[in-house]
């Protein structure tokens, strides 16, 4: 692998939903960039391949496997980084899940689920990671959020409220840890060739017909795509970004502009 432009380099990163979608391709950018990448992820073998094949790249990279909903393997998890590695500086929440439902229709199990992973993942990432930040006197937290923060969708009653719960969690985290030198911010993409959407259109009759239909429905006329969010997420891992914290970047062709005008 070569090493793009050294943004990282000396650095390590934990990327979480590491094995695949978004998180893989974010920490194949991290490594891109000269970090020591923790691919974190409950899928181990997913975790693994993405590990051996940023090595077999000649990257710096390990797999570790975490649930992000228990708190003993999140803090597991962190203290064996810091331990490792003599500390961490950069901290990306990838992990996330997606029921599609109304909310009269959301079943309470369903409702937990995309609470325990799309909120409280990152809120046990952030209580794990930013101590070890706090020591080193310096990190960076990115959280992968989306455009349904801050819009409504049909049918994704409980995903829109866990990601719009989401930035201000990040933003609380961030008015807290300011004078330590550690920032969060959230990147919030809209539907992107690579995630959640390209996942979940894959199970549809028509993939291309439902990405043409989203595509369409975008100001900017086309999805997201994967280095549009990697580039976003470089950019607030990196020392580039020293004075942004408790931001929100959208990732989303204008489209909460017009729907929120």
């Amino acid at each position: 692998m070569t090493v793009v432009s050294s943004r990282l380099l000396g650095k390590t990163a934990v990327v979480t939903g590491g094995a695949s979608g978004l998180g893989e391709a974010v920490a194949a950018r991290c490594a891109a960039e000269g970090a020591r990448v923790i691919v974190a992820d409950v899928d181990e073998a997913g975790a693994r391949r993405v590990a051996d094949d940023l090595v077999a790249d000649g990257a710096s990279a390990e797999a570790a496997v975490a649930d992000v909903t228990h708190e003993d393997e999140v803090a597991s998890l962190f203290a064996g980084v810091a331990e490792r590695h003599g500390g961490l500086d950069v901290l990306v929440c990838s992990a996330a899940v997606e029921t599609r439902a109304a909310l009269a229709d959301t079943t309470d199990d369903e409702w937990q689920r995309i609470l325990d992973v799309n909120l409280k993942g990152p809120f046990l990432c952030l209580k794990h990671a930013i101590p070890p930040m706090v020591r080193g006197g310096r990190g960076s937290a990115v959280l992968l959020g989306s455009v349904l923060g801050a819009i409504g969708s049909p049918n994704y009653a409980a995903y829109c409220a866990s990601k719009g719960a989401l930035v201000n969690l990040a933003k609380q985290a961030a008015i807290e840890h300011a004078p330590d030198g550690v920032r969060v911010n959230v990147v919030s993409p809209t539907a992107c060739d690579t995630g959640l959407f390209a996942k979940m259109a894959e199970q549809a009759d028509d993939p291309d017909a439902i990405k043409r239909f989203v595509a369409e429905r975008t100001p900017m006329g086309r999805l997201g795509r994967v280095d549009d969010v990697t580039e976003a997420v470089l950019y607030l891992a990196s020392d580039a970004s020293t004075y942004v914290s408790g931001a929100v970047i959208p990732l989303d062709g204008a489209l909460a502009a017009r729907r929120m005008g």
